[in-house]
């Protein structure tokens, strides 16, 4: 059994530079809503998936993150991935993108990137049902409903879902010990070199890549396990400083009206929260 026992994958935290600039390229061109914007942060989800992204503006000095740190999209059908390019570089310089990558296959998926002016790649991908067959579970659909054209018109595309976010390690194998035995998350598939690692309950996933060289993030950048109750949080707020190896970094644990959490990075210096509450937190660190 695993030493922490989550029940659910729910947030992911985004940096970016200014709200204004990059909520416009979730909402415009990926199909988001705002939920909820205060000061500095800006709660962001896409009707189709119970996975909320919490943006923070950074200002203009927040560093650009590495293409192998990006969250990813999905659309029903691969010609949308083309109707997705031809739109989104028809409007590069209205929405200040910094680039918008040719349509690639690779992985059974078929996909574009996004450069977006807040330092970040967003992944637009149609992923083939067929890697199901070869034990990728992320395959399965997204959706319950697909959104209708009507909610998201004129652009030739739908984004029907959040899929995954991504992050990076240094050992396949060694990480992948630390998700399940440590963080007790599922392996959801994956191939020769990636990991594709979530939890049970929800579809949307994290894509772990091994890299050669690494420019850690912050902590601003991170995902959030909930576990269910304040008691449980102090028992991983324990347990995980007990650890002799597998954590770089823990940060002090929180407690208000309550519900505790902390923030952590693991092994591979890749940054989680683990809360007791659904409530996204909005504090950057």
């Amino acid at each position: 059994m695993a030493l922490l026992q989550p029940e659910g994958l729910i947030h992911g935290h985004y940096e970016c530079k200014t709200l204004d600039q990059t909520l416009p390229i979730f909402t415009d061109l990926f199909a988001a809503e705002v939920t909820g914007r205060q000061d500095d942060t800006a709660l962001v989800r896409h009707p189709n998936t119970d996975w909320t992204i919490i943006v923070h503006a950074a200002g203009a000095d927040a560093p650009d993150k590495p293409h192998g740190n990006h969250y990813g999209f999905r659309v029903a059908d691969h010609t949308e991935v083309e109707a997705a390019h031809a739109y989104i570089t028809e409007h590069q310089q209205q929405y200040c993108l910094v680039s918008v990558s040719e349509p690639a296959a690779g992985h059974f998926a078929y996909s574009i990137y996004v450069g977006e002016p807040g330092g970040n790649a967003i992944e637009l991908e149609y992923y083939n049902v067929k890697a199901a067959s070869h034990g990728r579970q992320i395959a399965a659909g997204h959706w319950d409903s697909p959104l209708p054209e009507a909610r998201f018109p004129g652009r030739g595309y739908i984004p029907q879902a959040l899929s995954h976010g991504t992050a990076q390690c240094d050992d396949k194998e060694t990480s992948n010990a630390f998700y399940t035995e440590i963080l007790g998350l599922d392996i959801m598939g994956g191939g020769k070199v990636s990991t594709y690692i979530g939890h049970a309950e929800s579809p949307w996933y994290v894509v772990v890549l091994p890299a050669r060289e690494r420019n850690y993030l912050r902590p601003i950048n991170r995902y959030t396990l909930k576990v269910a109750t304040a008691p449980d949080v102090l028992d991983a707020y324990d347990t995980l400083g007990k650890l002799s190896s597998g954590v770089t970094k823990l940060c002090d644990l929180k407690e208000d009206s309550g519900e505790a959490s902390f923030i952590f990075s693991d092994l591979d210096h890749n940054w989680w929260e683990i809360t007791s509450t659904d409530e996204p937190n909005r504090s950057p660190d």
